[in-house]
């Protein structure tokens, strides 16, 4: 159960997102600007999230009693950690909430919703 009330909170924030973006930027033009749009933000979100996991590698080195360079301890607390994947967890829900946006995008090019519709032949049959 806690995990479906996560992803309602998550999904939540998501719209929150969405409705932050379309109040700055209109939908998308095309199917290349949202596509180029959420890889954008996949990548952040990939930045951060390595961030964080080298930062985890770096605590885990220390657990296990390695010398650790004096310039990533700070960065490598545990509250400097959940800090980065704090981070890391908004970069994705910004992937989400560009989702949501492309969806709209070609929901009003198409006059309805993302890929009913169209035809992609035997591919997905």
């Amino acid at each position: 159960m806690a995990m479906n009330e996560l992803r309602a909170e998550v999904e939540a924030a998501a719209q929150a997102e969405l409705n932050r973006a379309n109040e700055k930027f209109p939908l998308f033009n095309s199917r290349h600007e949202g596509y180029a749009v959420a890889l954008g933000k996949m990548e952040d979100a990939k930045e951060a999230m390595e961030n964080a996991e080298s930062s985890l590698a770096v605590l885990w080195d220390g657990v296990r009693g390695k010398e650790i360079a004096c310039f990533l301890v700070e960065d490598t607390k545990p509250m400097a950690i959940y800090h980065q994947a704090v981070d890391a967890a908004c970069e994705m829900v910004k992937v989400a909430a560009m989702l949501l946006k492309y969806e709209m995008s070609q929901a009003d090019a198409d006059g309805q919703a993302g890929s009913e519709g169209k035809d992609y032949g035997d591919l997905c049959s």
